[in-house]
């Protein structure tokens, strides 16, 4: 009798032995849990250094809906363990942060370990750049069309949570991602400023004012750059361009007051949408070649571009930054802390609207605008200049030169002077 109960309890003991068992379709059943060691979860994570070698539980399993199927379709999922989110969100400790605006970083956080491993994610750079660029035609003893421009730029990695920034085009590689903002005034005027009036068959006068918001991805491993651009401001008299212009004539004796300006282009609203693309070519010791090319659609800009970059000289990787960084950045990159090279860029661009030459998009009272048939639609812009790099300082000098932009009228040139610190 003692043997029959001591048999009948080991019978007991070992069936909560047997393992569960599995459909026959090979995956496990919804309701039985299921462990794995961790150096398997650690294979399969891209993040597997963050992973502790123990083992780990799966949470659930469940059957998940296939887009591409007509059915549902049973399938085990291994979800991520807390642990590994936490680690995620310290991770800007220790290293550059996510950028979470882009969807592959998004797609990255919630992909499954063990079917769907994104290694490839997009970080922010922790670098903060001030950038002032000044552009005239004084410099060529004219003051005629294109005839000043200013442009302050911020670029730090908290600009990413301004409402803009999520519009901007998303990069689908691994990359690393700049944030900035810009402040930007141009002005634009006849052929001369002393007449007066109503000039026929000549530019008229215009000028703008924005607030941009950009995005610059570069992606060194594939050596391509993509920049987009979100431009929010107004055309017309508001932009001050006829006191900004009006002040700095007076401050130089030999300069004439301008006139004109009472009938420039009328006030109208400003939003611009820009993305460019650079892809590297050639890239050895001493010689960079890219190709690029852009668009701009808006109710200032409305067009289409393309073009070739060459530089020679001393300097480090085109993809590697934003072209320069500071001092102890580049130790720890074995990065060259001096650069110095000339550079040369070509584009042909195709126009489709020009409001500083054609009048604002919705406000059609301007007194005087050049007529759709009278347009150059096809343009070439060609530039050359000198660029000098000492670790977070850098000098930028470049000479623009731009075909006729209407009939009958000339080809324009003026110089662009940048500097540029990074903190």
């Amino acid at each position: 009798m003692n043997r029959l109960v001591l048999i009948g309890f080991l019978v007991f003991v070992l069936s909560g032995c047997v393992p569960d068992e599995t459909k026959q379709d090979g995956f496990h059943s919804p309701d039985s849990p299921v462990t794995y060691h961790g150096e398997l979860a650690r294979s399969a994570h891209p993040l597997s250094f963050l992973i502790m070698p123990e083992s780990l539980p799966v949470l659930k399993v469940v059957p998940l809906y296939d887009p591409a199927l007509s059915g549902y379709l049973p399938r085990q999922v291994i979800c991520r363990n807390p642990d590994v989110l936490f680690t995620l969100h310290d991770l800007p400790c220790h290293y550059p942060d996510l950028d979470l605006n882009e969807p592959i970083s998004q797609r990255y956080l919630v992909s499954y370990m063990e079917h769907e491993p994104y290694s490839s994610m997009i970080t922010l750079s922790p670098e903060r750049y001030f950038h002032l660029q000044l552009e005239n035609d004084i410099f060529n003893y004219t003051d005629r069309f294109y005839t000043n421009g200013i442009r302050f730029s911020f670029v730090a990695p908290g600009l990413r949570h301004n409402l803009l920034a999520k519009l901007l085009i998303p990069y689908w590689n691994r990359g690393i991602n700049y944030y900035g903002l810009s402040i930007v005034q141009n002005m634009y005027t006849p052929s001369t400023t002393k007449i007066g009036g109503i000039i026929e068959g000549d530019r008229p006068y215009a000028a703008y004012l924005y607030i941009g918001s950009f995005k610059i991805t570069t992606d060194a491993r594939n050596m391509v750059r993509l920049s987009s651009e979100i431009q929010i401001g107004i055309i017309g008299p508001s932009s001050m361009g006829e006191y900004v212009q009006r002040k700095f004539h007076t401050t130089i004796p030999s300069n004439n007051e301008p006139l004109g300006w009472e009938f420039q282009i009328q006030d109208d609203f400003l939003l611009n949408y820009l993305a460019h693309v650079e892809k590297g070519i050639v890239s050895i010791p001493g010689l960079d070649f890219l190709i690029h090319g852009s668009g701009s659609l808006g109710t200032v800009y409305t067009n289409i571009a393309g073009g070739t970059y060459i530089r020679t000289g001393w300097f480090n990787s085109y993809f590697m930054n934003l072209f320069f960084s500071k001092r102890s950045l580049n130790r720890s990159r074995n990065a060259r802390n001096i650069q110095f090279y000339f550079f040369a860029d070509f584009t042909g661009k195709l126009i489709g609207y020009d409001a500083t030459l054609q009048g604002g998009l919705f406000n059609r009272a301007s007194p005087y605008t050049i007529p759709l048939n009278k347009l150059n639609r096809l343009m070439f812009t060609g530039s050359g200049g000198v660029v000098f790099s000492y670790g977070g300082i850098q000098i930028k000098g470049e000479q623009f030169l731009l075909s006729p932009e209407f009939d009958n009228g000339w080809w324009h040139k003026w110089l662009s002077i940048g500097f540029t610190f990074s903190f």
